[in-house]
Formats: structure tokens, C-alpha cells, sequence
């Protein structure tokens, strides 16, 4: 990309130097031919420019997709920080109540601790001393049951604490496993997210290298369409020594009369931008006869990119007019016309966009509003 960057940057500095007005000495037969090679080679820009805007448009499709993909593993790489975050939550509770059964735990140890080492110090004399201070014999068993039942109470207390604190530990670990498993998951998105980010900013960045070389090829159709501009000037001002054939000038496209777009300074119907209209846009049904406004010779007749299918007549007195976007030519170069005769069809062929006929009055090769002269 960077050497064809460099070709064309050659080319436009070429095209333009090279640039001069031409001498209206030649032949009108030599500059047609040079226009014609001039407009083939617009035509190959064009085409060339066409191509690498379809390249750029795909592959800004191709960004949009990729972004849409970027903008969904941040949603999923949201949802699944928001689920670590909700494990580091359970995960801490889950500790403080460890804290909690561990003193639990260490205060019931303590407590049975206590009684086991009083009972120990007070030996058999102490279990004999509560069985005779009871009131009867009834109440001795009672007595010596109660012990061993607060003994077994304390010892069972431990066990279920012990138990519960194995069962919260194990809920632990196993929150702790799942918060790796989520970050082994939040490591492989943000991985693929890097990856597309990376993808998108180098097609990002290839986008910018067309953009180059369209703007590139965009210099290089202005310089050939002023050199082929400046021909249509000299072979106008070449055909027009003879005398004007006279009469007026009649409208192009009987029964039409509706104009689209006038002649001078306008917005482009297609890219927006202002630009100069050189003559105006009569809208008509495809295939409706285009007529001659007045006697004349054809000394054009063929294609243009911008014009599409087109005519030119010298009128003589250095006037001609050109009707182009034609469907259809039915006069060829070097043909007489008669005023009122059809020598195209309507049509939409070239830069334009819709079937109409662009009508251009030229006085020395020079545009003029068509309204100041045709009626």
C-alpha cells in the first residue's frame, strides 16, 4: 500500500506538470482523439477510486462488526466482574463466620474446659458430697444425671460447632475455586477482546491508507479533467468559424418543461458538495426523443463518464450545445442535423441520478445559462 501511495503521489505530480494549455492549431480529429484517450484514462481513475472506496466501505463493515463484538465482551466481561464481585462477598462472610464459630468454639472449649477440671479437682468426694446434701434418693440420681448431662450438652455443642464450621469452610473453598475458574474466564475475554481491538485498529488503520490513495486518484481525475476541460475549449473554439446556422434556438426535450437543476452554483446531487452546474437538468421518461435546438453538425458523439452517452453540434459562429445522460445516440460525428430532429434518447447513463437531459448552451467553448438563448 505504501509503494502504490507512492506511484500515485508520482503520478499527480506528473499529470499536472505536464499539464499545459494545448495549441488550438491542431486538428479537430487530433483533439478528439486526445480527449478521448484523456476521459479512458479519467474513467480508469474513477473505476480504480470506485474499487478502493468498495474495499474501504467493506472493510468499515468489517470495523462495525468488529466493534459490535468489542461491545459484547464488555458486556459479558461486566457481568462476569459483577459475579467476582458477588463471590468476594460471599467469599468474606463466609470468613467472618468462620471468626465467628472459631470463637464460638474457642469460648465452649473454654467453658467445658472449666467444669471438667472443677469436677476433676473436686474427684469422688464431690460426687458424694452432692448425692448426701440431696434431700432424698430421687433426688441424688437427679443430681448426678444433670452433670453428666451438661458434660454430654458441652461436648455435643463442640461437635455441631466443629461441624458447622467444617461445612462453612468447605462452602469457602469452594467459592474460592469458582472465583478462579471466573478469573481463568475474565483472563480468556479480555485476551479475545485484545485480540479484536488489535484487529479493528489495523483495519482501522488500512482504512486510513485508502483514504489516501482514493484522495490520491481524486487529484489525479481533477488534473486529466481540466486537461480534457481545456480540449473541449480548443476544439469548440476550432469548429466555430463558420457562420451560426441562424434562427432561434428551440427547447431540447418537447413537452418537458420542468427543470430539475439550473445552471451555476449548486450543492451535488450525489456527494453534497457545491460545485458549478454548466448548463440545466430537464427531467423526462426514459427513452423520450432528444431533438436538435437548431441546424448543425454533430462533432461529438460517444461516452464520457460524467456525461454518460452524449452529443455536441456546432451551430457555427462558435456556438454548440451538448445534451448528455442520453439511453441511447442516434447521430454520429460529422452528421448534419436539422433543427427539431431527434438525435438521442433519454436516459440516466454517466453521473447522474435519474433519467433526464443536461443541456448545455456554449458560446466559444464558454458556458452560458441555456435559458438566456433557448426557448
Amino acid at each position: 500500500m505504501f509503494k502504490k501511495s507512492i506511484i500515485l503521489s508520482l503520478s499527480i505530480i506528473f499529470a499536472i506538470e505536464s499539464f499545459t494549455p494545448l495549441n488550438a492549431g491542431g486538428s479537430i480529429n487530433d483533439l478528439q482523439n486526445k480527449q478521448a484517450s484523456i476521459q479512458s484514462q479519467i474513467l480508469e481513475y474513477r473505476n480504480e477510486a470506485n474499487a478502493l472506496k468498495n474495499e474501504k466501505n467493506s472493510m468499515q463493515a468489517d470495523i462495525d462488526s468488529l466493534q459490535l463484538e468489542i461491545n459484547a465482551l464488555n458486556l459479558e466481561l461486566q457481568n462476569y466482574e459483577l459475579q467476582k464481585q458477588e463471590l468476594n462477598m460471599k467469599i468474606n462472610l463466609k470468613e467472618e463466620e468462620i471468626i465467628k464459630l472459631n470463637k464460638d468454639i474457642e469460648e465452649n472449649n473454654k467453658l467445658l474446659g472449666e467444669r471438667l477440671r472443677a469436677m476433676y479437682k473436686s474427684g469422688t468426694s464431690g460426687y458424694i458430697e452432692l448425692i448426701l446434701n440431696a434431700e432424698n434418693l430421687t433426688d441424688a440420681m437427679t443430681r448426678v444425671d444433670m452433670v453428666q448431662l451438661i458434660v454430654e450438652s458441652d461436648v455435643e455443642l463442640l461437635k455441631s460447632i466443629e461441624e458447622q464450621k467444617k461445612k462453612v469452610e468447605e462452602v469457602k473453598l469452594s467459592l474460592e475455586n469458582e472465583k478462579l475458574e471466573l478469573a481463568d474466564v475474565i483472563k480468556e475475554l479480555s485476551d479475545k477482546k485484545e485480540s479484536v481491538e488489535t484487529a479493528s485498529k489495523a483495519k482501522d488503520d488500512y482504512i486510513s491508507s485508502l483514504e489516501q490513495d482514493i484522495k490520491s486518484l481524486e487529484l489525479l481525475m481533477v488534473a486529466e479533467e481540466a486537461q480534457s476541460s481545456q480540449i473541449e475549449r480548443d476544439i469548440l473554439s476550432l469548429q466555430g468559424a463558420g457562420e451560426f446556422s441562424g434562427g432561434g434556438m428551440s427547447w431540447p426535450l418537447p413537452g418537458y418543461s420542468r427543470i430539475s437543476s439550473y445552471f451555476g452554483g449548486r450543492a451535488d446531487p450525489i456527494t453534497g458538495a457545491w460545485s458549478n452546474h454548466r448548463g440545466i437538468d430537464i427531467p423526462g421518461p426514459y427513452g423520450q426523443p432528444i431533438v436538435s435546438s437548431n441546424d448543425g453538425i454533430v462533432i461529438f458523439s460517444g461516452y464520457h463518464w460524467s456525461y454518460g452517452n452524449y452529443v455536441i453540434i456546432d451551430h457555427g459562429g462558435g456556438i454548440s450545445t451538448l445534451y448528455s445522460h442520453a439511453s441511447k445516440l442516434l447521430v454520429g460525428k460529422g452528421q448534419a442535423v436539422s433543427k427539431g430532429e431527434t438525435i438521442a434518447l433519454v436516459g440516466s447513463t454517466g453521473y447522474s441520478t435519474g433519467n433526464h437531459v443536461h443541456f448545455e448552451y456554449r458560446i466559444n467553448g464558454v458556458p452560458q445559462n441555456p435559458l438566456n438563448y433557448v426557448k
